[in-house]
């Protein structure tokens, strides 16, 4: 397995990259900074450093698996929503087939499921990512979209419940488990499907088990 891994940097790809560590699954670590490298390097992972907003295409050559954990911040407003959010995702599918890579995985997000029952500062930024979600479903690659409820820093419970829209409350999620979702649904082979869950109390295995 060869994985390339784009947004290793951020809250939840950082996650992931040491979940990769630990499962003993080397990586390719997509990044803006390269003063981060050192870090990854020490994970067992390659830093290539890139810009989401340019061409990028190069750093997926040789690879079977994507995942795109990037996310543009809060803050940044309605251009990086559309560059990373949409823009970067759509890139990285074509790059992935352009290179022959097989199957893809994105962190999305549950208010995907109905962009314009979003709440007003995040209508925009759940567009975006409906977009990109859709554009991957139809690309033709074996794809994975994970769509989490709202995310949190908190440890992570192993333990979360799958839902399919956005229309009533759902408990927060901790992007550890999200991290722990992607890694199983990896080891389990996981594909052509949309997994949206929130926090819960069914161990991850299961609940991706019963979805296989």
């Amino acid at each position: 397995m060869s994985i390339a891994l784009i947004g290793a940097t951020g809250r939840t790809g950082r996650l992931v990259a040491e979940k990769l560590h630990r499962a003993g699954i080397p990586f390719r670590a997509l990044l803006r900074d390269e003063a981060q490298g050192a870090h990854f390097e020490s994970l067992g992972g390659s830093p290539v450093i890139v810009d989401l907003t340019q061409d990028f295409c190069a750093a997926l050559a040789g690879v079977n698996t994507v995942i795109f954990a990037a996310g543009s911040a809060e803050s940044e407003g309605a251009e990086q929503e559309r560059q990373i959010d949409r823009d970067a995702i759509i890139k990285a599918v074509d790059c992935a087939k352009q290179y022959g890579a097989d199957r893809f995985i994105v962190v999305s997000t549950l208010l995907a499921y109905a962009p314009e029952s979003a709440p007003d500062a995040l209508r925009h930024y759940a567009q975006m990512k409906r977009a990109s979600d859709d554009y991957l479903i139809g690309s033709g690659l074996d794809y994975l979209v994970l769509r989490p409820a709202t995310l949190t820093m908190e440890p992570g419970t192993g333990k979360i419940e799958i839902v399919a829209d956005a229309q009533s409350a759902r408990a927060p999620v901790a992007r550890e488990d999200v991290a722990d979702v992607a890694l199983e649904a990896l080891r389990i082979g996981l594909v052509n499907t949309i997994v949206g869950f929130s926090g819960g109390s069914k161990p991850i295995d299961d609940a991706l088990a019963a979805l296989h």
